[in-house]
């Protein structure tokens, strides 16, 4: 059942690599039952791991072989009990400390920390032990490239997106002009590691921008309308009023108050307190019923969620996936599924300025610049509380 120790595939995303450890899993897992050890399923979250790997095994191999995760994070695969644990959860991991690990799947590892890839294999110490993990590539100075690269005794397979024969064409045509220009090109599409450089959005273009004149006429009676929100009292602080008519997103308007700019000391009270921020949101949003809608907050600004959900607003926490959100947001400005009013020149402006980290980038780690970031964060927070099928 192929090599054993520590086997990995990576390379472009659908090409196909994943899915061949679909049926790879049950020989692996049959192949030491009985063996002194333990099953293990790591993945970056519990919910990445339910979503792409024991959701797909369920629809091969049916529920009765395979079971949802269980509340004690476990789940019963092939008859037998496997631990399937988020490596962002390091205190679940660490409940591993002193067990040998038989058998460990490993999905998105390059996204994992390096001590718990580290802590795997050293479980990994009877002679049955074997690893199988899957991984997209990212900065060619991550810790993972590096081992890789070593001479440890490891089975490396590499794929690109053309290496999967049953993807359909136009799919394939669409997903390179999504990332055309990115580093997810070189990433997704070719499977290489490779170092993010320059422009964060060089797919947003003026394609993009909208105005009066060529915003959709029923826009605001159909759509649904969200605020969300950046909030910053030294910061600065910027809500983007949005409009969803089911296909795309509509930035329509921004309000933007920045505390060290020269019209907020000419005004003599430069900080404003949450109370007044909370001002500005209902005269933003409006008064009238029809316009009252839900806003969308980063959950670090507590007392701001606390001043709105005192005075009746609906808040819903914002999801703050910094990297996964950039590369949604890229392939959706490819496909002018995200379009923003000329009038947003705060946001605009950033967008065309947003950059990566180079110093962050050469120690391994792809970071942007925290300059002029506060309208990029916020429209990141809107475009990840779309359903994953509107993000792809």
């Amino acid at each position: 059942i192929g090599y054993p120790g520590l086997n990995v595939k990576g390379g472009a995303t659908r090409s196909g690599k994943t899915f061949l450890d679909y049926y790879l899993m049950p020989k692996r897992i049959r192949a030491v039952s009985g063996k002194d050890g333990l099953y293990v399923i790591l993945g970056n979250t519990k919910s990445t791991l339910q979503r792409n790997i024991i959701e797909p095994l369920q629809n091969i191999w049916g529920v009765d072989l395979v079971s949802d995760i269980k509340a004690d994070n476990t789940a019963i695969m092939f008859g037998e009990k496997v631990h399937c644990i988020g490596a962002d959860k390091i205190n679940q991991v660490n409940r591993l400390r002193g067990s040998s690990i038989k058998y460990c799947y490993g999905d998105e590892v390059a996204k994992w920390n390096e001590e718990v890839f580290e802590m795997v294999k050293s479980r990994l110490d009877k002679p049955y032990s074997c690893f199988d993990g899957s991984l997209n590539p990212e900065n060619p100075t991550h810790w993972l490239k590096r081992f890789i690269d070593s001479d440890a005794d490891i089975y490396l397979q590499e794929y690109t997106l053309f290496d999967n024969p049953y993807l359909p064409e136009d799919f394939v045509e669409n997903l390179c002009k999504e990332y055309k220009g990115t580093v997810y090109y070189d990433r997704l599409v070719m499977g290489k590691w490779t170092r993010a450089e320059g422009l964060i959005f060089p797919t947003f273009t003026d394609a993009n921008i909208y105005n009066d004149e060529t915003r959709p006429v029923a826009l605001y009676s159909t759509s649904i309308r969200m605020i969300s929100c950046d909030y910053g009292t030294t910061n600065p602080c910027v809500f983007l009023d949005t409009y969803d008519d089911g296909d795309v997103i509509w930035v329509d308007n921004e309000y933007r108050w920045d505390s060290r700019s020269l019209e907020a000391k000419q005004t003599g009270q430069p900080q404003k307190t949450d109370s007044q921020y909370a001002d500005d949101m209902a005269a933003f949003m409006g008064s009238d019923p029809e316009l009252i809608c839900s806003i969308i907050v980063d959950p670090s600004a507590a007392s701001f969620i606390t001043e709105l959900k005192g005075r009746g607003y609906q808040v819903i926490g914002a999801d703050n996936t910094v990297l996964d959100g950039i590369r949604i947001m890229n392939s959706m400005f490819a496909r002018k599924k995200i379009m923003v009013h000329e009038r947003c020149r705060g946001l605009i402006d950033e967008l065309h300025s947003y950059v990566w980290d180079d110093k962050a980038v050469a120690h391994g780690e792809d970071k942007p610049v925290k300059e002029n970031d506060h309208g990029c964060d916020n429209l990141r927070y809107r475009i990840l509380q779309l359903p994953t099928w509107r993000r792809t």
